[in-house]
């Protein structure tokens, strides 16, 4: 009997952790890397040099604090605030903190993803804009599902099924030291369900 009291409590931890961070991991990120043969880039897309999010998340992956097994993690966009969360994915803040990094603008609060995805808040910085067609992402643009929030590069198909690739922290998948470094994925992610997307203004100062 204790030892199930235990696995509840450890199942209840869980829950709250994820709850907190406002992440969760996608069952279906099972990508090898960006570079597939398998890749086919949407010719009707204008993809340009790296967008300057895309060069600060890249460089913002190298952070050992974003891997689930680093407790603390630092909210940039909230003078540094620490945020203690154990074993659970950051893709919310590994977004905040790389908009705030490449000098866009952020919430002046923790931003989970059910927030991010609510188009009651952060209108007036960081819109929700009307996609008619997934060629209107443009990359920088956040990706945003009610539990997961992924920075947009570019998009790709694979047998015909349309994928955004992009940067994400919370992946399944174990550190590779090449496109997963400190469980932050620079891969392919399938864009289905319901999602929203997000574009980020530059912080004018």
């Amino acid at each position: 009997m204790k030892a199930l009291s235990l696995h509840y409590i450890g199942l209840i931890l869980v829950i709250v952790s994820i709850l907190i961070s406002g992440c969760s991991g996608s069952s279906e990120d099972t990508d090898s890397g960006v570079n597939s043969d398998t890749i086919v880039v949407d010719k009707n897309v204008n993809i340009t040099e790296k967008h300057d999010i895309i060069t600060t998340a890249l460089n913002e992956r190298e952070n050992k604090m974003y891997s689930p097994s680093e407790d603390t993690t630092y909210l940039y966009w909230l003078n540094n605030f620490p945020l203690i969360i154990e074993n659970t994915s950051k893709c919310n803040i590994f977004a905040l903190n790389t908009l705030f990094k490449a000098g866009y603008k952020t919430p002046k609060e923790n931003a989970l993803s059910r927030d991010l995805f609510n188009d009651l808040l952060f209108q007036d910085f960081m819109p929700i804009v009307p996609i008619t067609s997934l060629g209107d992402i443009i990359t920088g643009d956040l990706v945003v599902w009610k539990t997961h929030v992924i920075i947009f590069e570019s998009l790709v198909y694979v047998k015909e099924k349309p994928y955004a690739l992009g940067i994400w922290a919370g992946t399944s998948q174990k550190d590779n030291g090449k496109n997963i470094i400190n469980n932050v994925n620079y891969s392919k992610y399938p864009l289905k369900g319901e999602f929203k997307v997000r574009r980020p203004q530059k912080n004018i100062q």
